[in-house]
């Protein structure tokens, strides 16, 4: 999974303080036993000693003398063991309390990302992506066609509501499983309360799942953040500004509902054309129609969206009036 310069930093961070305690604790701990243990301070001196004159000696290419040295350092952990034991420590008391006893809390294994690691680039993402606490029940496995009537028809089309809906969950699903060899982009439009966002959620939680990198945002919530980073130069906005361009998918979540200007219309049209630019993938939902799409956000905005994102139209009844006529 590609992250980001911050996001790796926000990692290695969390891995130096899992390090720096796990020093902390074992000098803690050093201080317990040597004071309960005063034998075992002189002990550890002894060993230090015959580990350095070991080295040296087998340096010098004195094997045999070399051995010798490395039978009385048996010895004495022998000695360190009953000593430790006798004074109720466990064997394992002076080693580090690492979370991750594979890697030691390094994240990585001879030059790898240690499984540890690749768990937490998950948890990051998840965390940064603004989702983490929807996605346990907006997902495929939870996605339902029993909302969408068969019935009905459009009169252009002839497609119904559940047809669309087929059609629509397929190419998400599509989308996710070319996901890492071709990306694209996903415009899911149509009416309001037929399950755009919640299709959304579930090509997030499929892609973080995967460990891909996934950042959620309402169309208000992510030009409220322009607005801050242009206007205001605020840091943190700053420092989202290129989180924002730079993860693997960008999702801007009802489009429309926002106050609508030339400011608004001239920043979708720079996120857009530099994700495409990128090669970055971006799915946005919104109730507008095609037409309003072209007359709101300008006819250049429109033709990035209509000539690099797979059209995903949804209709029908509100599913959210639906349930809870249903309840």
């Amino acid at each position: 999974m590609p992250l980001t310069n911050p996001q790796y930093d926000t990692l290695m961070r969390e891995y130096n303080k899992k390090q720096m305690r796990n020093h902390r604790i074992v000098l803690e701990r050093q201080e317990e036993v040597y004071a309960k243990i005063p034998a075992l301070t002189q002990l550890d001196t002894q060993v230090s000693e015959l580990s350095v004159k070991s080295l040296s000696l087998l340096l010098d290419g004195d094997k045999d003398a070399s051995q010798e040295l490395k039978k009385q350092l048996a010895d004495l952990s022998v000695q360190r063991k009953n000593l430790m034991a006798e004074a109720g420590f466990s064997e394992d008391y002076l080693e580090p309390p690492y979370d991750c006893k594979d890697c030691k809390d390094t994240g990585f294994i001879d030059g790898k990302k240690c499984h540890c690691f690749v768990q937490a680039a998950i948890d990051l993402v998840y965390a940064q992506s603004h989702l983490d606490d929807i996605l346990d029940r907006e997902n495929f496995e939870h996605f339902s066609f029993q909302y969408y009537s068969p019935e009905i028809t459009n009169e252009k089309t002839g497609e119904s509501p559940l047809d669309s809906a087929k059609q629509s969950y397929e190419k998400a699903q599509n989308f996710v499983h070319n996901f890492a060899s071709e990306g694209g982009n996903l415009l899911l439009y149509g009416d309001t309360g037929t399950g755009k966002t919640f299709l959304s959620n579930c090509i997030a939680k499929s892609l973080l799942d995967r460990g891909f990198s996934v950042i959620y945002f309402t169309a208000f919530q992510l030009f409220d953040l322009f607005e801050k980073e242009v206007f205001q130069k605020d840091q943190e906005a700053m420092e989202a500004h290129e989180q924002i361009f730079q993860c693997d998918l960008l999702i801007i979540d009802d489009l429309g509902t926002e106050f609508s200007n030339s400011f608004t219309t001239s920043q979708l049209f720079l996120c857009l054309n530099e994700r495409l630019l990128r090669g970055k993938s971006t799915v946005i939902s919104t109730n507008l129609s095609m037409q309003q799409i072209r007359d709101i956000y300008s006819e250049r905005t429109s033709s990035r969206i209509f000539s690099n994102y797979q059209l995903c139209k949804l209709f029908g009844d509100d599913i959210r009036i639906k349930k809870k006529l249903n309840k």
